[in-house]
């Protein structure tokens, strides 16, 4: 077997650098950026960021957007400002180290009115402050943007996730803890009984423990009581048994008198550290949830033409048949409706999978779910109601929140029944043989507090945490909890076509027309495809993005003539055309000068790179691997051709119901499928898990258990290695607890247990297990080199594949 090889990564952004780039960086947008943080003088940046992975910075999030929304915000903030002091709260997308907060506030800074920015990373926010009447918000959002930053509307009350109320119970579960240890260590230390101040101290700790149960514990209980309500064993049942039982006990014990049944220290430390577990668990998964803002693109509400004539808005909702209403550019069509316009150029893509432009004339009907991509705002009339349009079926989809494990429910069931019954047992072992009653329910009690899965809650949570750092560098972003004992049963892996194993824009195939092309000509093909959604002037952007400067035709309007292209005219009254070309030119799309062609431009849809050797990989695992796609057969076949697929293993032009039918037949909790459309989102439904790469419409990616940056598939089979690492570390941990439980319960049943004894234990066995998680880890530390490798021989053994890790 060959050597692996290490790949380059990105100077800015750390991702891998593709092959055929030779400059450094993944992609002209990370170059773009890193070469201005240097002119700006802002290189800081990088001594700050140190080994932190950023999301690489696409040319598309470049181009120019509409802050029409900002600019309504800021003049209602204004407007509704008590003082001279106005301040904004708004979502961030591209924050991830202190190196983006120093840049945003050295940005912000240089602002005319601007007072401060507070950068809030872990909730993916900024909230600007500045001067009443000299502040230019969106002239802040636009120097953002040029560094990669994008602000959006402000988050919802509904997108503030559950991480938030596990941090309040943890912190205040946490004093409460100290409180109790504090309280009872004196009693461990030799303290009298009848010392002045001891009954004070046992009602304090005893109140520590009280509120530790009421604030902390009820998460448990709640969540054990609901799981078994729906017939599900669920992980929080033990911990809800242990800490009901010792709490029980505790009190019991207090009231009665007998020492050996106070257990207030174990209770509130033990919610302490499960809450800690929790909540390292729960904020890793809703900081890669915040990282993308949501879809902007589809309008919460529409301009509608009322009796009058004039405008006003209206929630997408009450869209009725008959009312017009207008779509602006990059914004979907909520509802079926008739074009009142001359003519549009609409995009089907997310929809039905065609990756090519559409053109539509006036009378005839553009689907739900189609995007405006001409530069021009449309006038359309619904033709349909909101609840009945396919876009909000798409929208209004939604997978089951959590997976459930059946093996997992029966260890838990056996677990749990071996538990009571020894508890039981021993107790009335115990009393049987002479021992008060007090002794024998010091027994049960210690047997029920020692077989809580204390080690388990702290040792997983790591163990997620140190896999979802691991996926970070193969550029996969986990939104899920529980996908890591998904991937393990992923014996297919399904993926969409256009935008998901082909590239999001089709591949200029002669980009030295390009270079043959002077300054000033290069400058005005930026400018006529810069606020442009055709595929042809997307990939042209992405090439042209950062050549010229095409200020000097910022007063020149692009005017699109549907189905014939862009064009404009200079102030020397020269007409520039990027259209289609004229019988006998070769090319898909030329640029013109006054009639003169400059150059001809041809395309071609591209596989993501490493594609097919990562198919051959998954096949060479006894993985599955099929196609299924909206677009035309000959499109479909030509992809599975080249990905070495049979005729079986492919379907096209398929509509969103087919695909979820096709993979309910095949689905045996078994499937992983990759998307990027809203033509996908039935399907995402029917699989047992499903991810999609960035395309900044970000529907699916909300949606997903997992997202993925960069143009590489490589990740794939390495996301799947993580996987195996995360089942090896909880593995070894598992086995660590059964041991120690097993341990533990026979110095119980002996009678040796104290609450002293389990105080310490409990933190001692926490941190073994954390230390076996991380050695595991750790000795798999070269595994981050797996996705940077050249490609795997084509059926290469397991055994090899770890070789390579």
């Amino acid at each position: 077997m060959n050597a692996p090889h290490t790949q380059l990564e990105c100077t800015h952004c750390g991702s891998p650098v593709p092959a055929g780039r030779d400059d450094g960086f993944c992609c002209a947008g990370c170059s773009y950026v890193h070469d201005l943080l240097h002119q700006e003088g802002f290189d800081h940046f990088y001594d700050l960021k140190g080994n932190a992975a950023l999301p690489p910075v696409a040319p598309q999030a470049l181009r120019e957007r509409d802050y029409e929304w900002l600019t309504l915000l800021a003049a209602e903030a204004e407007r509704t400002s008590e003082s001279d002091v106005v301040e904004l709260r708004l979502a961030v997308q591209g924050l991830s180290c202190v190196g983006c907060v120093w840049l945003i506030e050295r940005l912000f800074a240089r602002h005319a009115g601007a007072l401060r920015v507070n950068v809030d990373v872990v909730h993916g926010e900024v909230r600007l402050t500045w001067q009443r009447g000299q502040f230019d918000a969106v002239a802040v959002a636009r120097d953002l943007q040029s560094f990669g930053y994008l602000l959006g509307p402000p988050l919802q009350g509904g997108d503030k996730k559950e991480s938030s109320s596990l941090s309040r119970r943890m912190g205040v579960c946490g004093a409460l803890a100290m409180n109790a240890m504090a309280f009872s260590l004196p009693a461990y230390f030799g303290m009298p009984r009848d010392f002045a101040f001891a009954h004070w101290f046992d009602l304090i700790a005893a109140f520590s423990a009280t509120l530790a149960m009421a604030v902390g514990g009820s998460y448990f209980i709640e969540r054990s009581w609901r799981s078994l309500r729906a017939g599900v064993l669920h992980i929080d049942t033990p911990i809800a048994l242990g800490v009901t039982a010792a709490y029980a006990g505790s009190m019991g014990g207090w009231v009665a008198g007998v020492e050996g049944l106070k257990y207030f220290d174990f209770v509130a430390i033990f919610i302490f550290l499960m809450l800690t577990g929790r909540w390292a668990q729960q904020a890793a998964v809703d900081r890669n949830r915040r990282r993308l803002m949501r879809d902007t693109s589809i309008p919460e509400t529409v301009s509608v033409h009322n009796d009058a004539g004039l405008e006003e808005a209206k929630p997408v909702a009450n869209l009725k048949p008959g009312m017009c209403f207008i779509v602006k550019p990059a914004q979907t069509v909520p509802v079926a409706s008739k074009l009142m316009s001359e003519g549009a150029s609409v995009s089907l893509e997310w929809i039905n999978g065609e990756s090519e432009a559409q053109a539509r004339e006036e009378g005839q009907l553009v689907p739900s779910g189609a995007l405006n991509i001409g530069t021009q705002s449309l006038t359309v009339e619904a033709v349909e109601t909101w609840e009945d349009s396919t876009l909000r079926r798409l929208l209004d989809a939604r997978r089951e929140a959590e997976f459930r494990d059946v093996r997992l429910e029966k260890l838990l069931r056996g677990y749990l029944a071996v538990v009571v019954v020894v508890g039981i047992a021993g107790a009335v072992w115990w009393w049987g043989h002479g021992a008060g009653i007090a002794q024998a329910l010091q027994v049960m009690i210690s047997i029920f507090v020692v077989s809580c899965p204390c080690a388990l809650g702290v040792a997983v949570p790591l163990a997620e945490e140190m896999a979802a750092s691991r996926a970070e560098k193969l550029g996969v972003f986990v939104r899920t909890l529980g996908l890591w004992k998904r991937l393990m049963r992923v014996k297919r892996v399904v993926f969409d076509k256009t935008g998901t194993l082909t590239l999001e824009n089709p591949v200029l195939e002669n980009p030295e027309a390009l270079r043959a092309l002077n300054a000033e000509s290069r400058a005005a093909l930026r400018h006529l495809v810069t606020g442009n959604l055709h595929p042809v002037s997307r990939s042209l952007y992405d090439a042209v993005a950062f050549e010229g400067d095409s200020r000097v035709f910022d007063r020149c309007m692009v005017k699109e003539v549907v189905g014939h292209g862009l064009g404009f005219l200079d102030e020397n009254g020269r007409e520039w055309r990027l259209g289609r070309p004229e019988a006998g030119t070769a090319g898909d799309a030329v640029l013109t000068l006054d009639g003169v062609v400059l150059a001809a431009f041809r395309f071609r849809d591209e596989l993501r790179a490493e594609s097919v050797q990562e198919v051959r990989h998954l096949r060479g695992r006894d993985i599955e691997v099929c196609v299924l796609s909206g677009d035309r057969s000959r499109k479909v076949e030509e992809i599975a051709r080249k990905l070495e697929l049979s005729a079986a293993c492919w379907r096209a032009e398929l509509t969103p119901e087919a695909k979820a039918d096709w993979l309910r037949e095949r689905n045996h909790d078994d499937t992983l499928y990759v998307g990027d459309g809203a033509n996908d989102s039935l399907a995402f439904d029917a699989a047992l898990c499903a991810g999609s790469p960035v395309t900044g419409r970000s529907f699916l990616e909300q949606k997903a258990d997992f997202f993925f940056l960069g143009h590489s598939l490589r990740f794939v089979s390495g996301l799947m290695q993580v996987a195996k690492l995360h089942r090896r570390a909880t593995r070894r941990v598992f086995a660590f607890s059964v041991s120690y439980n097993l341990i533990t319960a026979v110095a119980g049943l002996m009678g040796h247990l104290s609450p002293l004894a389990a105080a310490i234990l409990m933190p001692l066995s926490s941190l073994c297990t954390l230390s076996l998680v991380a050695l595991t880890f750790r000795r798999s530390k070269s595994a981050q080199a797996n996705p940077f490798t050249g490609p795997l021989p084509e059926g290469a053994t397991d055994r090899e594949v770890l070789a390579v890790v």
